[in-house]
C-alpha cells in the first residue's frame, strides 16, 4: 500500500466518524434465529495475519448471554446466499481477527457438514483494486480490519470510537454484499442439493475460548420462493423547483435495507438521482428525499425501488408524475360525509376564494388502492365551487377506497391533492365459510389433522378462527389464537384419547371484528391405536375325539371380529382355526384333534381399524386315546346271591387277542358310575360283593383297554333285586 492511499482511507474513516457524531445510523441487524447449548469449537489453525489491537470490554457485555452472530440465509437461483452480523463490537473484532466456521445441517437426515472451516476477511492485497477505484464500502471495511487507526486517548472516547467504525463497517458491509463477503461476513454455498431444507449454524472460530454461543439460522432450500415486492407507497409534491418524494417502507423493511430512486423527462428513459442508494435512518420507516427541477415546462417521472443484502433488485413502484409549480397552494379536503342516499357521498374541500381567478376547473378522480391508478369519478366543477357528489367505489379489500382532487388551472398546469382515504359504513358479517374438509393422518401416537375450505368472498376479511370439539354436545374451543388468512391449517390431537370422531368448524372475522356464523360442522373419524379388551376362555370340555371350547368375548364396543387360534404342542406355529364376525357365537368344537395329543387354544379380538388384542390366557388340553370297536358282545349273566350278597357277572368277548384287562363301573342307587375293578384281559366273569337292596336299580357298565392303550366302547346291564 503506498501512502497516498493510507491517508485516502484514514480520510475516509475521519470523515466518517465525524459525520457519525453528528447524526444517529441505526443499524438493523438480523434477528437470530436460534440458540445452540453446545457452543461451535474453534479451529486451531494459525492466523496468518497479527492483530496487535488492545481489547476493550464495552459496557453491558455478556459475552454468554446471547449468540454472539445474527444470520440470514436465502434461496437466490441455484444457490443459497448467507449473510452474517457480529451482534457487538467485541464480537466483530473476534471475527475478522480469529475467523468464523460455517457448518450446514441437512433438516431431513439431521447430517451435519463443515461448509467452510476458516472464514476470514480477504488478504490486504486483494482489496486494492477496490482501494484505488475509492470504493466507500470497500475502503471503510478495509480501514476497519487493516487499519490501526489514531483513537483519543481517553478510555470512554476511545471505546465511543471503536463502535463507530463498528457500525460503520457493518454499514459498508451491508450497502455491499460482495464487500462482506471480503469482510469474512457473507458466503454463498454453491453445494446445497435442490428438494433438501438446510439449517446453517455460524460461529466463531475462538468461540470456545471466550464462551461465545453460535447462531442457527431459519430453514432454507433451493427452490424457496422469493418475493421481491415493489414499494407501494410512494408520493410526490412540487415546491418552486423542488421534487418532495415520500416513500412508506415499513412493509418492505423486512425484505430491502437500501433503495434506488430515477427521473425521467419522457416517461421512458430513467437515470438514478444519486451515485448511492438511499437509507432509511429515522424511526418512522419513510424516506423522504428532495430533488431539484431544472424546469417548469417538464412533467418529471420519479419511480423507486428497493435493494436488499445481497444486492437483489426488487420491482418499480408506480410513476409518480410531478411538474415545477408556482407558489400557488394546493387545495385540502374538508370532509367525506355519507348522505340519505347510500350511493352518493357528499364530498368538501377548502381553498381561498380570491385564488379561483388562477384556477380553471377542478376534478375528483378515484382508485380503490392508495397507489391507484386512479380515474375520474365527477364531471368537471367550476372553480367557485367547493363540494360536490360522488358515487363511492367498491373497496379492493376493506372498506377503504382513495379519492384525489385535480386542480386545472388557467395557465395549463395542474395541481393534485395526495390520495385521500373515504372509510364506508358496513353493518354486514362476512359470509358464513364453506366448503370444509380435512383429513388425518397417523404419526405415531399423533393424529396430523389438515383442514381447508373455500376462500370467503369478503372484501373486508380479516381472517379465520378455527374451532374443535372432541365430544359432540361440548363447547367448541379455538384452535389458533391468532387469525389466519390462508384457508388452510394443521392441528394436532392425540390418538390413545378414548374418543372415535373430532368436530371442527371455521369463523370468518372483517376488518371490523364482526364474526360470521360458525360453517358447517367437519366430522372427523380419528385413527384407532387403542386395541380391543382381550376375550377369556371360560370354560372347556375334552370328549371322545372333540375338544370343546367356550370364551367371553372381547367388551369393546368396535369389535368387528374374534379369531380362535390352535397350536399342536410342541409346535410354535399358532394356525387359524375359526373366524367369528358375530356377536353371539362364543363357543366351538374341535373335531380335527389327534389321539394322545397335546393342544393350546387362544382367541384375539380385532376391531374395525384392525387392531389386535392381547391374547386370551391359553389353554392347554390333552386329548385321551380314541374310542375304537372291539369284537365285545354283551353282558351274558349276572346272578345275585342274597345269602352272600354278591352279584356274579359274566361276559362274551370273541376278540381275544390285544386285550389288555376289562374295566367294570357300578352305578349304585343315586349314585353316578364310578370305576370299581379291573380285570385280566383273559378272565370272563368277576364277583361284585355288594348288599343290595330291593327294587333299587344296580347298573354296570364294563369295557376293553386294548395293548396299544385305547379302550373300546361299552356294554352294560341293570340288576335289581326284587323283594
Amino acid at each position: 500500500m503506498t501512502n497516498s492511499c493510507t491517508a485516502m482511507k484514514l480520510s475516509i474513516y475521519l470523515t466518517l466518524c465525524f459525520v457519525g457524531g453528528l447524526i444517529s445510523l441505526a443499524h438493523s441487524q438480523p434477528k437470530p434465529a436460534a440458540k445452540t447449548k453446545t457452543p461451535v469449537k474453534s479451529a486451531t489453525a494459525p492466523v496468518n495475519r497479527p492483530d496487535n489491537r488492545t481489547r476493550y470490554a464495552m459496557k453491558g457485555e455478556k459475552m454468554e448471554s446471547r449468540p454472539s452472530v445474527g444470520v440470514l440465509a436465502k434461496a437466490i437461483g441455484h444457490k443459497l446466499y448467507l449473510r452474517w452480523v457480529p451482534t457487538m463490537q467485541s464480537y466483530w473484532e473476534f471475527g475478522y481477527r480469529d475467523g468464523y466456521v460455517v457448518e450446514r445441517v441437512n433438516v431431513k437426515t439431521r447430517q451435519r457438514v463443515v461448509i467452510n472451516s476458516n472464514v476470514m476477511p480477504k488478504p490486504a492485497a486483494d482489496w486494492q483494486p477496490f482501494i484505488d477505484r475509492k470504493d466507500r464500502n470497500y475502503s471503510v471495511l478495509y480501514a476497519a480490519i487493516y487499519e490501526q487507526p489514531e483513537f483519543s486517548g481517553e478510555a470512554i472516547t476511545q471505546m465511543n470510537e471503536r463502535i463507530q467504525l463498528f457500525h460503520f463497517a457493518l454499514l459498508g458491509a451491508d450497502m455491499d454484499f460482495k464487500a462482506a463477503c471480503m469482510a469474512g461476513l457473507g458466503l454463498i454455498d454453491s453445494t446445497a442439493v435442490q428438494g433438501e431444507r438446510y439449517q446453517y449454524v455460524i460461529g466463531h472460530k475462538s468461540a470456545a475460548r471466550y464462551k461465545l454461543l453460535s447462531v442457527v439460522s431459519s430453514e432454507v432450500g433451493l427452490g424457496d420462493t422469493n418475493p421481491m415486492p415493489a414499494i407501494r407507497h410512494f408520493a410526490g409534491r412540487a415546491g418552486d423547483r423542488v421534487a418532495n418524494l415520500f416513500a412508506e417502507t415499513a412493509s418492505v423493511r423486512s425484505t430491502y435495507n437500501q433503495y434506488q430512486i430515477e427521473r425521467s423527462e419522457d416517461g421512458e428513459h430513467f437515470a438514478s438521482i444519486s451515485s448511492l442508494p438511499f437509507i432509511v435512518t429515522n424511526k418512522l420507516d419513510t424516506l423522504t428525499v428532495s430533488d431539484t427541477l431544472d424546469s417548469d415546462e417538464i412533467t418529471y417521472q420519479y419511480r423507486i425501488r428497493g435493494l436488499t443484502l445481497f444486492q437483489e433488485v426488487g420491482p418499480y413502484s408506480n410513476n409518480v408524475r410531478i411538474k415545477a409549480k408556482s407558489t400557488l397552494p394546493v387545495p385540502a379536503f374538508y370532509s367525506v360525509n355519507e348522505t340519505t342516499d347510500k350511493n352518493k357521498l357528499e364530498v368538501q374541500w377548502l381553498y381561498k376564494d380570491s385564488l379561483s381567478q388562477y384556477i380553471d376547473h377542478y376534478q375528483l378522480v378515484g382508485a380503490t388502492e392508495q397507489g391507484g391508478p386512479f380515474a375520474p369519478i365527477s364531471e368537471i366543477i367550476p372553480a367557485n365551487q367547493r363540494m360536490t357528489y360522488i358515487k363511492p367505489l367498491t373497496p379492493a379489500r376493506g372498506y377503504t377506497f382513495f379519492i384525489k382532487l385535480i386542480t386545472h388551472l388557467k395557465k395549463g398546469d395542474v395541481m393534485e391533492t395526495l390520495a385521500y382515504p373515504v372509510t364506508l359504513a358496513d353493518d354486514d358479517p362476512p359470509v358464513q365459510p364453506q366448503g370444509l374438509t380435512g383429513k388425518i393422518e397417523r404419526k405415531g401416537e399423533l393424529g396430523i389433522v389438515t383442514l381447508s375450505w373455500q376462500p370467503n368472498p369478503d372484501t373486508d376479511l380479516y381472517g379465520y378462527f378455527v374451532n374443535r370439539r372432541d365430544k359432540a354436545g361440548q363447547r367448541y374451543y379455538r384452535v389458533n389464537n391468532e387469525f389466519i388468512k390462508q384457508t388452510t391449517l394443521t392441528d394436532t390431537i392425540r390418538l390413545q384419547q378414548m374418543q372415535r370422531y373430532v368436530f371442527y368448524t371455521v369463523k370468518a372475522l372483517d376488518l371490523l371484528f364482526k364474526e360470521s356464523v360458525d360453517s358447517k360442522a367437519l366430522v372427523l373419524r380419528i385413527p384407532d391405536i387403542n386395541p380391543p379388551t382381550s376375550p377369556i376362555i371360560d370354560s372347556f370340555t375334552v370328549t371322545d375325539k372333540r375338544i370343546f371350547l367356550h370364551w367371553t368375548r372381547s367388551h369393546s364396543e368396535d369389535v368387528q371380529k374374534h379369531i380362535l387360534y390352535r397350536k399342536k404342542m410342541p409346535n410354535a406355529n399358532w394356525e387359524e382355526l375359526l373366524t367369528i364376525t358375530d356377536t353371539l357365537t362364543q363357543a366351538y368344537t374341535d373335531s380335527s384333534v389327534a389321539e394322545k395329543s397335546l393342544y393350546a387354544y387362544t382367541v384375539i379380538a380385532f376391531d374395525d381399524s384392525q387392531n389386535r388384542s392381547q391374547p386370551a390366557t391359553p389353554v392347554v388340553l390333552e386329548t385321551p386315546f380314541f374310542t375304537r370297536n372291539v369284537d365285545f358282545s354283551q353282558f351274558t349273566s349276572a346272578v345275585v346271591d342274597t345269602t352272600r350278597q354278591t352279584i356274579r357277572l359274566t361276559w362274551a368277548c370273541n376278540q381275544t387277542d390285544k386285550i389288555d384287562n376289562f374295566l367294570i363301573y357300578r352305578a349304585m342307587p343315586d349314585d353316578e358310575l364310578a370305576l370299581v375293578k379291573k380285570v385280566e384281559g383273559d378272565s370272563r366273569e368277576w364277583i361284585d360283593y355288594v348288599e343290595m337292596l330291593p327294587n333299587k336299580p344296580y347298573r354296570y357298565v364294563i369295557r376293553a383297554r386294548m395293548q396299544e392303550g385305547y379302550l373300546s366302547g361299552w356294554k352294560e346291564t341293570v340288576i335289581e333285586r326284587k323283594p
